[in-house]
Formats: structure tokens, sequence, C-alpha cells
């Protein structure tokens, strides 16, 4: 599980095959749990699939952090998962 990105107490990592499968889709941490964003790709915006620990105003902030680097991140998915 690769970190891609670190920024602003948030660690965003993308599980390798075979644990983990398309929608291309991220992992960002943080000291009080985790969040699951859906990246936007094939027509999909991008969209919270699962949220654990982390309050509403922690979401939004990871929610945006992964919307500032969706180019970057959705490359990351691709080169792991082709």
């Amino acid at each position: 599980m690769p970190t891609v990105l670190r920024r602003a107490g948030f660690r965003v990592v993308i599980f390798l095959p075979p644990r983990e499968h398309a929608p291309p889709h991220v992992h960002v941490q943080s000291a009080n749990g985790e969040v699951v964003i859906a990246l936007t790709a094939e027509g999909r915006p991008q969209t919270i699939r699962s949220v654990a620990g982390m309050r509403t105003p922690e979401v939004i902030r990871a929610f945006r952090l992964v919307e500032d680097h969706a180019a970057f991140l959705l490359t990351k998915w691709r080169e792991y998962h082709g």
C-alpha cells in the first residue's frame, strides 16, 4: 500500500492488486480515521465511498485534498492497477 501523497495531516494511499480493484479510488488516512474516495474517472464524479472515525470537517478537507490532486492521484492509481 504505497503512500502517494502526504499533506495537512493526511496520508493518501493506494492499495495494490489483488487486494484492491476498480473503480479508481484512494484511502485518505488521518490520526482519527480514514475516508475512501472514488476518483473522477470514466464519467463518474469524485465521491465518498466510506468513512471511519473522521468527523465531517475532516472528511471535507480530505475530499478537497483529493480534488486538488485528482489528476496526479488517478495517474498513480493507473500505474498500480493498469
